[in-house]
C-alpha cells in the first residue's frame, strides 16, 4: 500500500467525495419539506403573492450549504408559477425555509384554478420542480444539483362554516325600492363595515332587512387564501334564497371569523325553521363540525341551510373557486334568533300519520 503524501491526499479526497455524494443524495432523495403555512394574497388576474413557512428535515448528520434556487410550482394540471427559495444552511436538526410575500407570475390560470379548488376541498400535492442550485459540504463543492420535492397539502374540507352571531343593521321601512335599497342606503353604517351592497327591488314588504352575520370558519389546511370581496347566498334545502350576502373573505388557518352583510328574507327563514323543527333537525350546536359530514349535495331533502358561493370580484380563477363552495351552514339557530324566528317553538299538531309540512311541499312538486 502506498503511504506517500500524495497517495494519502488522493485517498482522503476520494473519501470526502464519497461522503459528499452521500450528503447530496440524502438531500435530494431522503429529505422532507414540511409546510406550516402557504399564504396566497394580493391576487390579480395575472399574479399573486406567496408566503411560505416550511422546515426541511432528514438531510443527514453533516451541515450543507445550498444556494438560492427558483423552483416551478406544479399542481395536478401542471405548472402554474415559480418561486425562488432562499439560500440555506442545512443542519442535522432541521432548517427553516421562509419566503416572505414573493410575487408569482401566473403561467397557467387553469392549472392554478384546479390547484386552489383541490385545496378548498380534500387536499392536493404541490410539486416543486427543476430547482437548480449548488451544494457545498464537508469542504467539497460547490456542485450543481437539481432539487425536486412533492408536498402533500391537507385540504380545507369545505370548509366547515358556523353562524357565530347576527345583527340587524338597517331595518327597511315602507315599500322597498331601488332608492331605499341602493348603495346609498348603507352610507350611514359604521365606517368599519366590510362592504356595501346593492339589493334587488323585488322584495316582499316587511320580509327583508339588512343584517351583519359573523361566520366562524374551520380550516384544517396550512393554506391561507385572500379572495377579496365575495358574494354568498344562504339557501334552503329547496333552493330558496334565504339571504344574499357580501364581504371580504380571507381564509386563515385553524378557526377564524369573517363578517358578511346583506339582505335576509325573514319569511323564508321562518319557513325553514318550521321545516327543520318538523323534521327533528337540530338548528344549533356549540362545536363546529366537518362540512363533509353534513347533508348531501346529491339529492338529500333533509331541511338545512347551506352557504353557497356566487361570485368573487377579484380574479377570474378566484371566481370559479368561490362558485365551487357549497357547504352546510351550522348553528343556523343564531340567525333565526336574530330574526325573531323561534326555531324551538312548537306549531299546532298535525293529523296523526300525515307527513311533515316540508315533505308535503316536496311531494306536491
Amino acid at each position: 500500500m502506498d503511504f506517500s503524501f500524495q497517495a494519502l491526499v488522493l485517498h482522503h479526497n476520494a473519501e470526502m467525495n464519497s461522503a459528499f455524494r452521500s450528503v447530496v443524495d440524502t438531500i435530494i432523495r431522503n429529505s422532507q419539506l414540511s409546510v406550516s403555512l402557504l399564504r396566497i394574497s394580493n391576487v390579480t388576474e395575472d399574479s399573486f403573492h406567496v408566503t411560505l413557512e416550511a422546515r426541511i428535515t432528514k438531510t443527514g448528520p453533516a451541515n450543507a450549504k445550498i444556494t438560492p434556487m427558483t423552483v416551478d410550482l406544479c399542481g395536478p394540471s401542471g405548472r402554474f408559477g415559480s418561486v425562488t427559495l432562499p439560500a440555506m444552511t442545512l443542519r442535522a436538526n432541521g432548517t427553516d425555509v421562509i419566503v416572505d410575500s414573493q410575487l408569482v407570475k401566473i403561467l397557467d390560470k387553469e392549472a392554478l384554478r384546479i390547484f386552489v379548488q383541490a385545496i378548498v376541498e380534500d387536499g392536493v400535492t404541490l410539486s416543486l420542480r427543476n430547482g437548480r442550485a449548488s451544494v457545498s459540504a464537508l469542504g467539497v463543492g460547490p456542485r450543481d444539483i437539481v432539487y425536486e420535492k412533492e408536498l402533500g397539502l391537507q385540504g380545507m374540507k369545505g370548509p366547515a362554516v358556523r353562524v357565530r352571531a347576527a345583527n340587524i343593521i338597517n331595518p327597511l321601512v315602507g315599500p322597498p325600492s331601488m332608492t331605499t335599497l341602493g348603495s346609498s342606503s348603507t352610507a350611514h353604517l359604521n365606517p368599519t363595515s366590510l362592504t356595501t351592497i346593492d339589493l334587488p327591488s323585488t322584495v316582499v314588504l316587511g320580509s327583508r332587512n339588512n343584517y351583519s352575520i359573523v361566520f366562524q370558519v374551520a380550516n384544517p389546511s396550512p393554506v391561507e387564501i385572500s379572495f377579496g370581496t365575495c358574494s354568498f347566498d344562504i339557501e334552503t334545502h329547496e333552493g330558496k334564497v334565504l339571504a344574499e350576502l357580501k364581504g371580504r373573505l380571507g381564509i386563515r388557518r385553524n378557526q377564524f371569523e369573517v363578517t358578511f352583510q346583506g339582505n335576509v328574507n325573514k319569511t323564508i327563514a321562518a319557513q325553514l325553521a318550521a321545516d327543520m323543527r318538523a323534521a327533528g333537525v337540530a338548528t344549533g350546536g356549540s362545536e363546529i363540525r366537518g362540512a363533509e359530514n353534513e347533508g348531501d349535495r346529491s339529492g338529500d331533502r333533509t331541511p338545512e341551510a347551506r352557504l353557497v358561493g356566487k361570485r368573487c370580484a377579484g380574479a377570474g380563477w378566484c371566481d370559479d373557486t368561490i362558485k365551487g363552495i357549497n357547504v352546510p351552514l351550522q348553528n343556523v339557530r343564531a340567525l333565526f334568533q336574530a330574526l325573531g324566528v323561534d326555531a324551538d317553538k312548537e306549531e299546532p299538531v298535525e293529523k296523526k300519520g300525515s307527513p311533515p309540512r316540508w315533505m308535503q311541499r316536496w311531494m306536491i312538486r
